[in-house]
């Protein structure tokens, strides 16, 4: 059989080979290519000798021309095996995204040679002369393409300064942030918090100011301004916006969050919440949490699109600012801020055990305090942080059971109360209150009934049963009806 066919199926094979193989099995693929190259090699030196210095029958021309055709697949092969070689070590590493302009251009450069060497050493053509009319070109493509050369020579440069590599989370000059998913020969592409890529050309990114966020360490630092009322005592409002932050699970406990003032003006001081995430992408979602968090402490209607302050509300207001009493009437809202019972709390005081009956629903003016529950194996397992303007007791106090988990504090606070004494009249006055205040505790149960079946299987409480104990608690058992509702 012709060798020249041979080679024609072995270079076939190998391309449909490759097609099979996923681009992701690199060092297969790399493994498989070689094995290839290595018989296409041992086939051409067979056929013409070295592929530097080719032996052909000038009388057959037919032939001579078929075996031409032939060395150049073979010059193609050989760039082809060496770019392969040269992307070994990223292969080996797994790799996924890698920098890519280096490669590329480094692979354009081998297949430039190789273009040359299928020129000079197959077709035995003069390369002064092919040289000096490719300067000519290469001059009226220069000028005609200035600004991607511009682009591409600032990517060199880029990439041999690094002052960021893929992966890293980086904010640009202008407010543009992310984390950076591919450099190429011409921009640098960035995805941002809101899923977008961003691509910026490498001329931009060489002259713009470029704070990497992973060179130190892989923990993203964020801020959050906010604009506070100045009837708001300073001390108490750095308090409160320093506890919203701590509590949110997507802020890490440490380095602990900070606050600083940052301008005073008329009616209004300027904050800046300093806080870190274990990523850039997490980061949005902290401030969403401590937006949340600090509008539990925040009198409505104070923000507005002019950029209002916000103002935390008093002690006098706070009946109107807990959703538990949001049914309640004005004249039983009034009736019950003449009931509130003011608790200050220090650092490390169990406020209320896993197991004991709450006398009263509690809220948190100011203080941090830690959830804990002891699962049915005995471990003790940290839930969540409240922070100011969270609530806790509501289950306790409107079921009759005991309360669920253990309360205990990590800072000093104060916590304003109302007793189960005052909460039953309001209650057994207004029975079409108990399925509203059921759902508030429905959505209790399950953010617990969640947690335990990720420590141990349990029986959950469904809302009906919930419904069927607040009405034994308080009596109601005769108003079967209002599960209609």
């Amino acid at each position: 059989m012709d060798l020249s066919l041979v080679l024609v199926l072995a270079i076939v094979a190998d391309l449909l080979i490759l097609k099979i193989i996923p681009a992701r099995r690199r060092v297969a693929r790399f493994v498989c290519r070689s094995l290839f190259f290595a018989l296409q090699t041992f086939l051409i030196v067979a056929l013409i000798g070295s592929p530097v210095r080719p032996v052909f029958r000038p009388k057959d021309l037919p032939r001579e021309f078929w075996l031409q055709i032939l060395t150049c697949f073979w010059w193609g092969l050989a760039a082809r095996e060496l770019i392969a070689v040269l992307a070994l070590p990223a292969a080996l590493r797994k790799t996924t995204i890698e920098n890519k302009i280096l490669s590329d251009i480094i692979a354009a450069s081998i297949y430039v040679c190789s273009a040359l060497a299928m020129l000079g050493f197959v077709f035995a053509l003069p390369l002064q002369g092919i040289v000096a009319t490719s300067g000519v070109i290469a001059i009226v493509l220069g000028l005609a393409l200035q600004s991607t050369l511009g682009d591409v020579f600032s990517g060199l440069s880029l990439s041999v300064e690094k002052p960021y590599d893929v992966g890293d989370e980086v904010l640009l000059e202008g407010g543009v942030e992310g984390k950076v998913i591919q450099i190429n020969w011409r921009s640098t592409r960035l995805r941002n918090s809101e899923n977008d890529v961003v691509i910026i050309p490498h001329s931009s990114m060489a002259k713009m100011r470029i704070k990497n966020h992973s060179t130190l360490t892989t923990h993203y630092g964020g801020n959050l301004s906010v604009v506070v009322d100045s009837r708001n005592e300073p001390e108490l409002a750095l308090e409160i916006l320093k506890q919203s932050a701590m509590v949110c699970p997507a802020v890490l406990a440490e380095p602990a969050p900070s606050v600083a003032a940052i301008e005073f003006k008329g009616d209004r001081i300027a904050y800046n919440i300093y806080f870190r995430t274990f990523s850039f992408a997490s980061a949005g979602e902290a401030r969403s949490q401590i937006i949340a968090q600090l509008c539990k402490r925040a009198r409505p209607g104070r923000y507005s699109s002019e950029g209002g302050p916000i103002f935390f509300f008093g002690e006098e207001e706070l009946v109107d600012r807990i959703s538990l009493f949001e049914p309640l009437s004005a004249d039983e809202k009034e009736h019950l801020k003449a009931k509130v019972v003011r608790r200050h709390f220090k650092a490390g005081e169990q406020l209320l055990a896993q197991g004991m009956k709450a006398e009263s629903v509690q809220f948190v003016f100011y203080g941090i305090i830690q959830i804990t529950r002891q699962v049915q194996d005995g471990r003790e397992l940290k839930v969540s942080r409240m922070g100011p303007g969270d609530t806790f007791g509501k289950m306790s106090l409107l079921t009759g059971t005991a309360s669920s988990a253990t309360f205990t504090a990590l800072s000093s606070g104060l916590l304003l109360g109302f007793r189960s004494a005052d909460l039953k009249p309001i209650i057994e006055s207004r029975p079409e209150l108990v399925e509203l205040l059921s759902h508030l505790v429905a959505r209790q149960q399950h953010v617990l009934d969640i947690f335990d079946k990720t420590a141990i299987q349990r029986e959950t409480i469904e809302q009906t049963d919930l419904l069927s104990r607040i009405r034994n608690f308080f009596h109601l058992n005769h108003l079967d009806s209002l599960s209609q509702i």
